[in-house]
């Protein structure tokens, strides 16, 4: 990445202000509102799991606060559909909570939590908590930029002798996506589609994201046990094949899970499905 657009992005980051509180104490959601906004940061103020996940789907938010005791649903619960629902487009998420156990935190960053706070707390340990978060998110990304000459890509840390090697299924991939870089699962990607020098990425949640690379850019990087080119518009992955069905001009298509429509193999790929497992349906 050039110094300059480096520069702008470090400034974007750093910028960033909107901060999530799901906490149903109204006393101290108050005071830790007044602290935050005392800072850099506006905060959204959710009494309830619900009302959070509601403020999470309708706002950009770079930090989310989270108590584990609420009145309608667990934080850890609460974590889990927020993960489902965003993937890697979810914040830094942090939880506060009176619980001092070794078991909840454990559980917690089991999770996939960034951080623990408990309470009480002062104002400098939950700054720190949260600057700290922001700064490892933009550090992240920045070495992505760094050390790769595909900025979109990020190969499980490889160095530059070996991009050219497949990506682990358990690996992930860069998305600089307008104002929401992240990183996606590559095992929770359904399909690739081809629009010209540009694909599409559908994810398990039904996301949809653009991206300027092309068809043969992901299939010689993705690990072709698990992904396959059905048709010179489409690579789908194979963990989400549900069934293959012949029609009758002896062409096949394949469903997969979580989608409606099915996609049609085309007869120059069609040999690759009589190396799979699968059963054709008449």
């Amino acid at each position: 990445m050039k110094p300059l657009l480096l520069f702008r992005y470090r400034q974007k980051i750093i910028n960033m202000k909107n901060i999530l509180l799901i906490e149903d104490n109204l006393l101290l959601a108050e005071n830790i509102k007044a602290l935050l906004e005392g800072e850099i940061f506006s905060v959204f103020h959710a009494p309830n799991s619900s009302e959070g996940i509601e403020i999470a789907k309708n706002n950009k938010l770079d930090v989310i606060l989270c108590d584990i005791m609420l009145p309608d649903q667990d934080g850890f619960e609460l974590f889990k559909e927020l993960q489902n629902k965003f993937g890697y487009a979810l914040p830094p998420f942090i939880f506060l909570t009176a619980k001092t156990q070794r078991v909840d935190y454990r559980k917690g960053m089991e999770l996939g939590a960034d951080d623990y706070i408990t309470k009480p707390f002062t104002k400098e340990e939950l700054l720190n908590s949260i600057n700290t978060q922001l700064n490892k998110r933009l550090n992240i990304i920045e070495e992505n930029y760094k050390n790769t000459n595909n900025p979109g890509i990020l190969k499980n840390s490889v160095n530059n002798a070996e991009r050219n090697k497949e990506l682990s299924f358990e690996g992930f991939i860069f998305i600089n996506e307008k104002n929401s870089p992240g990183f996606v699962p590559i095992k929770k990607i359904i399909y690739i589609k081809s629009l010209k020098d540009y694909s599409q990425i559908v994810l398990n949640n039904l996301t949809k994201l653009i991206v300027r690379k092309t068809l043969l850019h992901w299939e010689s990087i993705l690990p072709s046990q698990f992904f396959i080119r059905i048709h010179r518009q489409t690579i789908i992955n194979l963990q989400f094949v549900d069934h293959v069905e012949k029609s009758k001009n002896y062409s096949y298509n394949v469903f997969l899970k979580h989608l409606e429509n099915p996609f049609k193999i085309s007869q120059r790929y069609s040999r690759k499905i009589k190396h799979l497992n699968w059963s054709a349906r008449e």
